[in-house]
C-alpha cells in the first residue's frame, strides 16, 4: 500500500474554535421569554467545542494519512477489540449508523486494513477483524491521536481537567435522561427584535 499524499496545510478552513465561546445578545430574554441566556451559551459553546475538537483530529488524520477520522476511528475500535466485531458492535462504539458503518467497513476492507470473516452463529452478521496492514496503520496514527489530545487540553491544569470531567458527566447524564423521553417540543414564545425587522 503506497503512502498517501499529504494534504496541504492551506486546504483546511479556519477552525471554529477561533471564534471562542458563544455569547447571546443582551436582549436575549426579551426575544425568548422562555429561554435562559446562560443555557443557550453553554449548549452552543459545547457544540462548537466538540465540533472543533473533532475537526482538529480529522484535519490531522487527513494531513498525515489522507484518510478521514471516521475511517480511522472505526479502525481503532476494531484494533482495540480482542476478536472480530460485528458491524452493530462497531456502530455502538463509534456512534455511527448502520448504513454509515457499511460504507466505512467497505473502505477499510478495500484498503486491506480489515477483513470480514464468517459468523457461524449468524449468517446475516459478518464480523470484521483487523489485518496486519491495519495493525501497522493503527500503530502509526493512534500515538498521534494521544499527542493531539494532550496538546488540545494542555492549557488546563490537572484540577481543571478533573472539574471539567465532572461537569461534562452531568451534562451527559442530563442529555441521556432527556433522550430517553419523547423529544422536547420545539415551540415557545419569541418576540422578534427590532434589529431583525
Amino acid at each position: 500500500m503506497g503512502e498517501r499524499r499529504r494534504a496541504r496545510k492551506s486546504s483546511f478552513p479556519r477552525s471554529k474554535a477561533a471564534l471562542g465561546v458563544v455569547r447571546v445578545p443582551p436582549d436575549f430574554t426579551e426575544e425568548f421569554p422562555d429561554g435562559d441566556p446562560t443555557a443557550a451559551e453553554v449548549v452552543a459553546t459545547l457544540i462548537r467545542a466538540g465540533q472543533s475538537l473533532y475537526d482538529e483530529l480529522d484535519r490531522g488524520m487527513q494531513a498525515s494519512f489522507g484518510v478521514p477520522e471516521t475511517v480511522l476511528q472505526c479502525l481503532a475500535v476494531i484494533d482495540g477489540a480482542e476478536g472480530p466485531l460485528t458491524p452493530s458492535d462497531i456502530s455502538e462504539r463509534t456512534f455511527r449508523s448502520s448504513a454509515t458503518m457499511t460504507t466505512l467497513l467497505d473502505a477499510l476492507e478495500r484498503e486491506g486494513w480489515v477483513r470480514r470473516v464468517p459468523n457461524p452463529d449468524d449468517r446475516r452478521s459478518v464480523p470484521a477483524e483487523i489485518t496486519d496492514e491495519g495493525k501497522a496503520l493503527a500503530d502509526r496514527f493512534l500515538p498521534g491521536v494521544r499527542r493531539a489530545e494532550r496538546v488540545l487540553v494542555e492549557d488546563l491544569t490537572p484540577k481543571e481537567r478533573s472539574t471539567l470531567m465532572v461537569i461534562l458527566a452531568k451534562v451527559l447524564e442530563a442529555a441521556a435522561r432527556v433522550s430517553a423521553e419523547d423529544p422536547i417540543p420545539f415551540e415557545g414564545r419569541r418576540n422578534r427584535p427590532d434589529r431583525l425587522s
